[in-house]
């Protein structure tokens, strides 16, 4: 790509956004923020909380280890909540034993203390979350044409993946817009727009994991390493945060209405996965899951498939084999199957967390409800 079809592919997408495209933007910006906002109160929150139960029990249980029977009720942390809701709600003489002996521990003194806090942000959180979430998924209904839909489809079935839009800000509908140009695209001037794309995984203030600060390197290495020229280091960095994120989303629930099992291969996490999609419901991300989990079988096939990386090759270092050779376009497309991938396991694991929040705050706020009516 030259010069001077790159200042055109800028001028068409610029021409493209429309004054309802503009407004839709700025919306799901400003729901973005706050969303943010209001995640980082509910985990400094959080953080503060979880330090306080874990000295506070572990303080309880070693004064009363008789309380540990009494607290363990089942395997699944929805069977937990609903055993502890119960308890609360009935006012059965475990439940009074608990709390009574809890009012002697400094720490859960102090929790208890945040709960009002904390269920105040987590309810902002989750409304924030709703909000923008409806809002994306909104304006692909009204912005999206079908024409549009079906194009992001037929450029999926070859492996250029774009459901990460959330407008129509790729002129996909003009002549010249195949999948040479799009990938192209990608990788003028030093991979710029690539760098933008990845820009929010790279540069996350509000991370908290190491595993995310080491995921955040190995991305920032991919583009570099595209950007000079060495695609076969950089599709094989790329198949390790593929593994990653398909173990991640596979393991979404797990102990909250899954019991935690071990899946053995690719093909019990795809599918745990694909269940998950199905439950939510959600329409954007069934019909975008399908197109990467086909496309995830293929490049990760034990057999070779025509035009479509092999996995095996690369990661295994079969350097006598022509399989183990990678093109510009290889690794693009299979940094925007990564990229794809990681928006359905984050929403994925953004509900687990909500579900998370809300089975561990929940018989706790009700408890309160009820001290607070006895008063």
């Amino acid at each position: 790509m030259d010069i001077q079809l790159f200042f055109d592919l800028m001028k068409k997408q610029h021409d493209a956004i429309t004054p309802e495209m503009r407004k839709a933007i700025e919306e799901q910006s400003r729901l973005h923020d706050i969303a943010e906002e209001k995640r980082a109160v509910l985990y400094a929150l959080d953080d503060k909380s979880i330090k306080l139960i874990q000295i506070g029990t572990e303080k309880l249980l070693s004064t009363y280890p008789q309380l540990k029977e009494i607290l363990s009720c089942g395997d699944l942390k929805i069977d937990i909540m609903t055993h502890a809701l119960e308890q609360a709600i009935n006012n059965t003489s475990d439940f009074q034993e608990i709390t009574s002996k809890m009012k002697e521990i400094p720490e859960l003194c102090e929790n208890s203390a945040l709960i009002d806090d904390i269920a105040k942000a987590c309810y902002e959180y989750i409304v924030a979350f709703i909000n923008l979430e409806k809002k994306i998924a909104d304006d692909r209904k009204k912005l999206f044409s079908q024409e549009y839909n079906d194009k992001i489809d037929e450029l999926a079935n070859g492996g250029t993946f774009l459901y990460f839009l959330e407008t129509p800000d790729l002129p996909l509908l003009e002549d010249n817009c195949d999948e040479k140009f799009i990938l192209e695209s990608f990788v003028f001037n030093e991979c710029t727009n690539l760098k933008i794309l990845l820009y929010p995984f790279v540069c996350n203030d509000n991370t908290r994991s190491l595993s995310m600060q080491r995921k955040s390197e190995d991305i920032y290495i991919i583009v570099e390493l595209i950007n000079n020229g060495y695609y076969r280091t950089a599709t094989r960095n790329l198949f390790a945060l593929l593994d990653s994120e398909h173990k991640k989303g596979s393991s979404a629930f797990d102990g909250i209405t899954y019991k935690i099992k071990k899946l053995k291969n690719g093909q019990q996490r795809a599918g745990r996965i694909c269940k998950l999609v199905d439950q939510i419901g959600d329409e954007w991300m069934k019909r975008s899951w399908l197109k990467i989990n086909d496309y995830f079988k293929k490049v990760t096939s034990t057999q070779p498939i025509l035009n479509v990386l092999h996995r095996n090759s690369i990661v295994h270092g079969d350097y006598d084999s022509d399989l183990i050779d990678v093109s510009l376009f290889d690794a693009i497309k299979l940094l925007l199957l990564w990229l794809n991938m990681r928006l359905v396991v984050d929403y994925l694991c953004n509900l687990n967390e909500l579900y998370e929040y809300f089975l561990q705050y929940l018989p706790t706020i009700v408890i309160k409800i009820i001290n607070c009516d006895k008063k």
